[in-house]
């Protein structure tokens, strides 16, 4: 009997020992496998993955980065195509648009019949325009820079005249064709175009004046931006000209920055 006594002590201790094992859990799982079963936000904490993702540069999105001048206008995504010119016959009696924006060209001609809307002043200029160069004008003074205006708007007409001349003048066909543009294919013919200069000095060395200068950095501020830059006759059409300046508003124009290194077909999505 006293054997069976201790016998039955000893189970008992056993079977109270196993209970309080089981419940700590300890009896059921293997050491090995204890980090797996912390809590999901203890393993979160402890991951190395979360940090690393906030961290990555390409996890911020690019338009909450500053652009640079030249980047605004292409730091949204890439325009859609516009409709096809497909204007003939008395269909160019008005101007080719993308997205309201009248684009004339040597590839979006206008007819003789196009007349600019709304012009103004002693230059012929749309009004808005006329406006905004009054603005600018004067913004000029203030900084001790004079603004000419060379040439403003011109009709289909006077464009002919302009465009014969120069194939007379020029030292070849070729660069007299550079520069001017045939009759229906300039921008001068809108109302929206002009050539400034200082009143002395003309042609490329105009970019180096004062006057050149002060337009090639503040010109967008007003609505305008410099038609024909370097680097792109192959998009425009056009050599470059420093003193060609196109009115677009101020919303379109400052999509171009202070840069000068944008052409409208870019931007339009024609180029």
């Amino acid at each position: 009997m006293v054997a069976t006594v201790h016998e039955v002590k000893r189970a008992g201790i056993a079977l109270v020992v196993a209970c309080l094992l089981a419940a700590s859990g300890c009896a059921a799982q293997p050491p090995s496998a204890g980090p797996a079963r912390l809590p999901s936000s203890s393993a979160g904490a402890s991951s190395p993955v979360a940090p690393v993702i906030s961290a990555t540069p390409t996890s911020t999105p690019t338009v909450s980065a500053s652009p640079t001048p030249s980047e605004t206008p292409t730091g949204s995504a890439t325009p859609s195509a516009p409709a096809k010119d497909t204007r003939t016959g008395a269909q160019l009696n008005q101007p080719y648009r993308v997205d309201g924006v009248i684009v004339v060209s040597k590839a979006h001609p206008v007819s003789a019949n196009y007349r600019p809307p709304r012009p103004t002043g002693p230059y012929g200029l749309n009004a808005d325009a006329q406006q905004a160069l009054a603005k600018m004008t004067a913004a000029a003074k203030k900084d001790g820079v004079k603004l000419v205006v060379r040439s403003g708007y011109r009709s289909y007409a006077t464009q002919k005249q302009v465009y014969n001349n120069a194939l007379r003048n020029y030292p070849s066909i070729t660069s007299a064709k550079r520069y001017n543009a045939p009759p229906g294919a300039s921008e001068h013919q809108t109302g929206l175009a002009m050539d400034l200069w200082d009143g002395v000095t003309w042609s490329l060395p105009m970019a180096n004046t004062a006057t050149g200068k002060w337009l090639h950095k503040h010109c967008h501020e007003y609505g305008f931006v410099l038609r024909y830059p370097k680097g792109k006759e192959k998009l425009t059409g056009y050599a470059y000209e420093p003193w060609h300046f196109r009115y677009l508003g101020t919303t379109l124009a400052a999509r171009f920055g202070s840069g000068n290194t944008l052409t409208l077909e870019e931007v339009l999505g024609l180029a």
